[in-house]
C-alpha cells in the first residue's frame, strides 16, 4: 500500500501535465504583411518628384493553418493586390466651429502573383505631382495611402482565402510646404519672443511658449515637416490665443500687485510727509531756539562787559576812598602833633 501511494505521487503530476498539453491547442503564427519604401520614408513623409521602390512582403506564411475545405484545387501561388490613393485633408474655422474635409485626388491599383516561397513583390512608384499640382495649399495635407491584401491562388486559377492585409499612410511634402513652414516659424518666433522677452509679468509662463518655439525649430532642423505642421496648426488655432490670454491674466495680476504696492507706497508717502512736516516744525523750533540763544548770548556778553566795567569802576572807587582815608588819616595825625607842639612851647602865663 505504501509503495502504491508513492508511485501515485510520482505518476499523478505527469498525468495532469499531459492532460494540460492535450487541452491547449498549438500556437500557430499568423501571417502578416509589411510595406517598406526605399529610400526610407523618414517621419512618415514622402517627397514630391521622388521615385520610391515599394516592397510588399508577407511573413510567417503557414498554409497548414488555413482552411481550404471550401475551395477546389490546391494552393499554387500568392496573389497580392492593392491600391494607392492620394487623399487631400484639411479644415476650416468659422467662428468657434471647425469643419474638416477629405478629398480623393488620385488612385492607382497594383497587383502581382508570386510563388508560395517568394512571398513579396517590388515595384517603383514615382510621385510626379506636388501639392500645388493637386490644387492643394501648403497648410493642407495630402496623404498617400497604401492598402494591400494577400490571397492564396488555387491551382484552378481561382482566388482562395485572404491570408493577410495591411494599410500604411504617408504624407506628401514638397519645397513649397517647406518654405511655408519656415515662414510660419519666423512669424511664431516674432510673436513668442515679443511675449517672452518682455520685462515684468512674473506670473506669465514663458517656458511653455518658449518650448513650443523650440519644438518647431527642432522639427524644421531635422526635416520633420509633418510634426512642424502639427505644431504650427496647434499654435495658430489654440496656443496663440492661450498666450494672449495668459498675457492678459498676468497683466491683471501684475496690475493688482502694483496697485497694492502703490497703496502701501501712498501710506509710506503720507507717513513721509508727516515726518517731513514734523521735521520742518523741529527745524523752525530749532531756529527759534538758536535765535533766542544768540540773543541771550549777546545779552550775556553785554552784561558781562558792563559788570566788568562796573567792577573796575568799583575797584577804582574803593581804591580812591582807601587812599583818601589814608590821606585824611595822615593829615589828622599831623594836626594832632602840631597842637601838642604848640601846647609845649607856649605855657600858660598867669
Amino acid at each position: 500500500m505504501t509503495r502504491f501511494i508513492s508511485a501515485m505521487r510520482i505518476i499523478l503530476p505527469i498525468i495532469i501535465l499531459a492532460l494540460f498539453c492535450f487541452a491547449i491547442p498549438p500556437v500557430v503564427a499568423e501571417s502578416n504583411l509589411s510595406i517598406e519604401l526605399d529610400p526610407e520614408a523618414q517621419y512618415g513623409q514622402v517627397w514630391a518628384y521622388e521615385t520610391y521602390l515599394v516592397n510588399v512582403s508577407i511573413q510567417e506564411l503557414n498554409l497548414s493553418s488555413i482552411d481550404f475545405s471550401e475551395f477546389t484545387g490546391n494552393p499554387s501561388s500568392i496573389f497580392i493586390e492593392g491600391e494607392i490613393k492620394w487623399r487631400g485633408k484639411g479644415g476650416y474655422d468659422f467662428g468657434e466651429g471647425t469643419t474638416g474635409y477629405n478629398l480623393n485626388l488620385d488612385e492607382v491599383s497594383v497587383s502581382d502573383t508570386v510563388s508560395l516561397d517568394g512571398g513579396s513583390t517590388f515595384f517603383n512608384l514615382t510621385l510626379e505631382k506636388d501639392a500645388y499640382d493637386y490644387g492643394r495649399l501648403p497648410f493642407e495635407t495630402i496623404e498617400i495611402i497604401f492598402t494591400f491584401d494577400v490571397y492564396v491562388e488555387m491551382s484552378d486559377e481561382s482566388i482562395g482565402p485572404k491570408i493577410a492585409s495591411t494599410s500604411n499612410s504617408f504624407v506628401l511634402v514638397d519645397e513649397m510646404k517647406v518654405s511655408y513652414l519656415e515662414g510660419k516659424y519666423l512669424n511664431m518666433q516674432d510673436e513668442i519672443n515679443t511675449a517672452v522677452e518682455g520685462s515684468g509679468l512674473r506670473s506669465f509662463n514663458r517656458a511653455r511658449f518658449q518650448k513650443i518655439l523650440d519644438d518647431m525649430n527642432a522639427s524644421l532642423v531635422i526635416g520633420n515637416y509633418v510634426e512642424a505642421l502639427d505644431i504650427w496648426d496647434d499654435y495658430d488655432e489654440d496656443d496663440r490665443a492661450d498666450m494672449i490670454n495668459a498675457l492678459i491674466r498676468a497683466s491683471s495680476i501684475q496690475y493688482a500687485e502694483l496697485s497694492t504696492e502703490l497703496e502701501e507706497l501712498q501710506t509710506f508717502e503720507g507717513q513721509l510727509q508727516e515726518a517731513q512736516t514734523d521735521l520742518a516744525i523741529l527745524e523752525l523750533e530749532y531756529n527759534q531756539l538758536e535765535s533766542t540763544y544768540n540773543t541771550l548770548s549777546n545779552t550775556y556778553l553785554k552784561v558781562n562787559t558792563e559788570l566788568d566795567v562796573a567792577q573796575r569802576n568799583l575797584s577804582t572807587a574803593i581804591t580812591a576812598v582807601f587812599l583818601t582815608a589814608i590821606v585824611f588819616y595822615f593829615l589828622g595825625r599831623r594836626g594832632i602833633r602840631r597842637e601838642e607842639a604848640e601846647s609845649i612851647v607856649e605855657p600858660d602865663i598867669y
